[in-house]
């Protein structure tokens, strides 16, 4: 579906002009984006919004980006639970930030459990999304540290063992809960701190209501125009 806009009238167009011209803005309506990082070697013409295997890439919505301009790489990213470590690796290694914004195509979900389940009928309909269907009420009502329990043993122990699991993995492996969350976290990247309430969590602050997140279809950055792709230093 296309949003009928072009060029610099674009609304996300227009967002990415005051995020670079630091002007504060109200604008944002219909437009999503995502912080994505760029390491030596890479560049806009082969990078994705996230890694090229993952269907979908987690964006937050135009209104929270509006509400962030004049923030560092740093502080969006801690806000968003990204660890300090993470970002300090990265710097050493000299990565760049781009802020990627994007105009509603229709199909944008919120990142809620709900949400997560249309990207599974939608991406992943057929062998996956029947195997999963049957664990969806458990995986909605038990934290990540509940289905470790169930496991016996620690996610991060079956990745050391198994691998991660992949979309041809997961058709393979035993059909219990754990393995659907293990694929949900190692295929789409919904980890640890995925809520299913449509917001993010900032591990720093319990209390403060994270971003509003979404899931968008993971693109190329060369599909989106480059008046629309905004450096942000660390």
């Amino acid at each position: 579906m296309g949003c009928g806009y072009s060029g610099s009238k674009s609304p996300a167009a227009v967002l990415a002009r005051n995020w670079s011209n630091g002007k504060s803005s109200t604008a944002g309506d219909g437009v999503y984006g995502r912080l994505v990082y760029l390491r030596p070697g890479s560049s806009v013409k082969t990078q994705h919004l996230v890694d090229s295997k993952r269907a979908v890439a987690f964006v937050a919505d135009g209104k929270s980006w509006a509400q962030s301009i004049g923030l560092s790489a740093t502080e969006i990213l801690l806000r968003n639970g990204v660890q300090q470590s993470w970002i300090d690796d990265e710097s050493t290694l000299g990565t760049r930030f781009v802020l990627a914004l994007f105009d509603d195509d229709g199909a944008i979900w919120p990142a809620t459990w709900e949400g997560l389940q249309r990207v599974i009928s939608t991406y992943y309909s057929g062998d996956i999304a029947e195997k999963m269907k049957q664990h969806w009420p458990l995986l909605r009502s038990s934290t990540w540290n509940e289905l470790e329990k169930l496991a016996g043993t620690t996610f991060s122990a079956l990745e050391e063992k198994e691998g991660q699991m992949t979309p041809d993995l997961y058709l393979q492996s035993e059909d219990t809960a754990t393995n659907a969350r293990r694929f949900l976290a190692n295929s789409l990247s919904v980890n640890r701190l995925f809520s299913g309430t449509g917001f993010t969590v900032d591990e720093r602050n319990s209390e403060r209501k994270g971003t509003a997140e979404y899931f968008a279809a993971n693109r190329l950055l060369s599909s989106i125009p480059s008046a629309q792709l905004v450096n942000i230093s660390l």
